[in-house]
């Protein structure tokens, strides 16, 4: 992750287009800093069965209706502690086919705040501190001929602030019971 910090002090734009500092500040005091790298996290996703990211990694096939966990965790190598960042689960989709191009079905199930698009069926994620994710789901099918569902996800990194996550807050949705009246 680069980030590019400059600081600008009261510049001011005259009528024939020239720039010019304010008489405040000096030429002299303005600073450019230069481009900062910041130490990127380790990411790793996990689908577990059971209820937590505490159960058995899933290895082979799940049966339909089979309880699983679906986890995100990163972290920092070495000394660098996290001050700075949170993670954001985003823009999870399901499809019955890996390969994008032969035109498969897919689905999003998590928007781009967060938040699950079927809140009746999937829960929203839960966050385990800074840098953790989950989401507890029961394994489904897309259709009966399928044998796979694939589960992407991004995974957003957040400043903090003031040393608090700010992620989006989902509200609760009722997007079927219209139909249901």
């Amino acid at each position: 992750m680069i980030l590019k910090i400059s600081f600008l002090l009261a510049t001011l734009v005259s009528a024939n287009g020239q720039t010019q500092i304010s008489d405040n500040f000096p030429a002299s005091d303005i600073i450019e800093l230069p481009i900062g790298r910041f130490p990127e996290p380790e990411c790793r996703y996990s689908v577990h069965h059971g209820s937590s990211m505490r159960g058995a990694l899933v290895r082979t096939k799940v049966n339909i209706g089979d309880e699983i966990y679906h986890s995100w965790n990163c972290n920092y190598n070495g000394d660098h502690k996290n001050y700075l960042f949170c993670v954001m689960v985003n823009n999870c989709t399901i499809s019955d086919n890996g390969d994008e191009e032969t035109g498969t079905r897919k689905v999003q199930i998590i928007d781009e705040n967060g938040c699950s698009v079927f809140p009746n069926i999937l829960p929203d994620v839960t966050y385990h501190g800074d840098l953790s994710a989950g989401i507890k789901v029961h394994a489904f099918a897309l259709d009966v001929d399928t044998t796979a569902v694939h589960f992407t996800c991004n995974i957003k990194m957040l400043f903090k602030d003031h040393d608090l996550c700010q992620r989006p807050v989902c509200r609760k949705q009722h997007r079927f019971s219209r139909f249901l009246q």
